[in-house]
């Protein structure tokens, strides 16, 4: 079988993770190019990796030998390299959050389901080893019918300068914890309802100049009456942790980075532990599996398993999060999504104007 032919739209850190992983580590895919506006760094990452650069998605989504291309630019972008990529019909993954709100998310599903080309979002933890077996656990039953969520997601690094503004990240709840809220209601079956959110620009006051906060906390409501908690800093100076719980009546699913285990199940009388080597990095093998998975899609020609719905899902709690923050009140999710739907409905009438008026 031949190999897909991949390229990556954004040369910035998360693009290069990507660039990287799909030069070594997907046998399935062959890195065709990167691209972007930043011209030098797509020349110093393609330099690296022996492939070709581009200043501008176009010319990479001109080349006969490119399937699918990776997006990795600032999220206040999304959309607009998807809407490239559905007119050149090459089938797209992209990094979370599809779009900033609602109303771009549900236009980037259209545009791509018009296209007739895959849309995955780069949901990773999906494909860790100890998140899907966590979710295996409760789905079986495991620990009884899940009564608490618990996630945490500390961040060492410093936001970079050209992130910090909320317009082009989204801010903490969209930039991070939309991870935490996707993990939500993936892992326990059931949606989310309602939010309480509380933040603070404790250690960092030019971010909170901005707008944003680095340290939150989030109070969870789900629909089947479970209560969840996600934890939220950018301030954690021993390094990256993520960790995630998940209790009901007959025991514990954890997924952590504890010096013994990165994942583990407790119930009456035992504690089964799974292992990881402490020299793999954090996700590295979860993001090698979500690009496997996309390649495999695509070679196989079926339908993508993260969808952009996904994405639409849990960009409804973090948008939610931000409202509760913004107001000090609790926030159903249905608030939300109804202002959403009120948007996207809003910006279809103006395209169809628009088309009205060129016609």
């Amino acid at each position: 079988m031949s190999r897909i032919g991949i390229g990556v739209v954004g040369a910035g850190r998360q693009g290069s993770i990507h660039a990287r992983l799909l030069a070594s580590a997907v046998p399935e895919a062959r890195l065709v190019g990167v691209a972007d506006v930043a011209a030098d760094a797509a020349t110093r990452l393609a330099a690296e990796l022996g492939t070709e650069a581009y200043d501008d998605p176009a010319g990479l989504l001109e080349r006969p030998d490119l399937q699918a291309i990776v997006v990795a630019v600032s999220s206040h972008r999304h959309l607009d390299v998807v809407r490239q990529a559905a007119a050149a019909g090459r089938d797209v993954l992209c990094e979370k959050p599809l779009a900033m709100t609602l109303a771009d998310t549900d236009a980037a599903i259209a545009v791509a389901g018009t296209a007739g080309i895959r849309l995955q979002v780069g949901f990773m933890r999906r494909w860790d080893a100890d998140y899907r077996r966590a979710r295996a656990r409760i789905a079986a039953g495991e620990v009884g019918r899940p009564t608490l969520f618990k996630s945490l997601q500390y961040d060492t690094d410093p936001v970079p300068p050209g992130f910090r503004d909320p317009a082009v990240s989204g801010g903490i709840m969209v930039d991070m914890g939309i991870h935490e809220f996707d993990l939500a209601g993936w892992l326990l079956d059931d949606p989310v309802a309602e939010v309480r959110a509380w933040g603070a620009a404790l250690v960092d006051a030019e971010l909170g100049a901005m707008g944003d906060v680095d340290n939150a906390v989030v109070s969870l409501r789900f629909a089947g009456g479970a209560l969840g908690a996600v934890e939220l800093t950018r301030n954690a100076a021993y390094g990256e942790d993520v960790r995630t719980e998940v209790l009901g009546p007959s025991g514990s699913v954890f997924v952590g980075l504890l010096p013994l285990s990165q994942g583990a199940l407790a119930g009456p009388g035992r504690v089964a532990i799974d292992t990881q080597p402490g020299s793999v990095p954090r996700f590295r093998d979860a993001l090698v599996a979500q690009a496997r998975a996309f390649v495999a899609a695509i070679a196989e020609d079926r339908d993508v398993e993260v969808t952009g719905a996904d994405s639409r899902t849990a960009l409804a709690i973090a948008l939610a999060a931000r409202r509760s923050l913004e107001t000090g009140r609790s926030v159903r999710i249905a608030e939300v999504t109804e202002v959403g739907a009120t948007e996207a409905g809003a910006t279809e009438a103006g395209a169809t104007e628009a088309a009205g008026r060129a016609g």
